[in-house]
């Protein structure tokens, strides 16, 4: 998903619950780009042990954007321990988080929460049907992947790199 569109999503799911200014002040500098400066002040309302919800979400989408997938999935469990809305966005990138630091069955799990949410928009189920053929492949799991492949193309049939997964698909 474009990291744009859906940090944007995310803000805006934040400003609307009118959270305190910690994360008000948070989300302005994840918009900004200053993720480190982000962490900081999500880190201020978990030492007061307020908004624990969105100060961890705030927090994982800091450290997602810079690439610490490990911090981030921590982070993102922390807030749904927290009663942080479950959304399909929070599992989707819970599963991007553990597909990235090889936890490919905890990947699959995640994405498809996020698939049976009612708020799972079109590009991330594209890209999560994606990501599923991957993460089984990487498990070597052929035939996960190979039903994987099949429900992708039935979605979205001219997806060539669906294709040539398909097509590599059946050497195995």
């Amino acid at each position: 998903m474009k990291r744009k569109g859906f940090i944007g999503l995310i803000i805006l799911m934040v400003l609307l619950s009118g959270c305190a200014s910690n994360i008000r002040e948070g989300v302005s500098l994840l918009e900004e780009g200053k993720y480190e400066d982000a962490v900081a002040k999500f880190q201020e309302d978990i030492d007061k042990e307020k908004n624990l919800d969105e100060a961890y979400r705030g927090m994982g989408i800091a450290y997602y954007e810079q690439e610490s997938y490990a911090e981030a999935a921590d982070c993102f469990k922390t807030a749904l321990e927290n009663k942080a809305e479950e959304t399909a966005s929070i599992y989707h990138l819970l599963g991007t988080c553990y597909l990235q630091t090889a936890d490919y069955e905890n990947a699959v799990s995640n994405y498809n929460k996020a698939l049976a949410m009612e708020d799972c928009t079109e590009e991330m189920k594209k890209e999560m049907l994606f990501n599923k053929i991957a993460a089984y492949e990487n498990l070597a799991d052929w035939e996960s992947a190979k039903t994987a492949v099949s429900e992708y193309l039935e979605a979205y049939p001219d997806d060539e790199r669906a294709i040539k997964e398909a097509e590599f698909l059946e050497t195995r």
